[in-house]
C-alpha cells in the first residue's frame, strides 16, 4: 500500500510540474505574441483584409469539400451550374433528363431545351 502511495504522489508531482511548465510556456509565448502585436499593430491593420479574404476563400474551398464528400453527391458542387449565370461555352449536362445542352459560345445560361430544368452540370458521367 505504501509503495503505491508513493508512486501515485511521484505520479502527481510529475503532473503538476509538466502542468507549471506548459504554464510558463504558453504565458511566455502569449506575451511575446501580444508584444509584437502591440509594435506591429498597424501591419496588422493593413493587411487585415487581405488575410480574411485568404481566409474566407480557405474556409468556402473547405465548405464545398465537405458537402461533397459528407453527403456523397454523385455531382460536385463546383461542377453545378443554375440557370441565369454566365458560363463558358461547352457541353450542360440536365440534371433532370440527361439531356446535354451544348453552347456555342459564352452566355447566360438557359434551361434545359428538353424539360426546361434549370440545373445543369459539367461532370463527366
Amino acid at each position: 500500500m505504501e509503495e503505491a502511495r508513493k508512486t501515485l504522489q511521484g505520479a502527481k508531482d510529475w503532473l503538476l510540474e509538466d502542468v507549471a511548465l506548459m504554464s510558463a510556456y504558453w504565458h511566455d509565448k502569449m506575451g511575446y505574441t501580444e508584444a509584437w502585436v502591440d509594435a506591429n499593430w498597424h501591419l496588422v491593420l493593413d493587411e487585415g483584409h487581405e488575410l480574411i479574404e485568404e481566409l474566407d476563400e480557405k474556409e468556402d474551398a473547405a465548405l464545398l469539400w465537405l458537402i461533397n464528400h459528407v453527403n456523397n453527391n454523385p455531382v460536385p458542387l463546383e461542377q453545378c451550374h443554375v440557370v441565369g449565370t454566365v458560363v463558358e461555352s461547352g457541353s450542360y449536362h440536365c440534371m433532370s433528363c440527361g439531356h446535354d445542352n451544348v453552347l456555342e459560345s459564352k452566355q447566360y445560361l438557359t434551361p434545359c431545351e428538353i424539360c426546361h430544368y434549370g440545373l445543369m452540370s459539367t461532370h463527366n458521367q
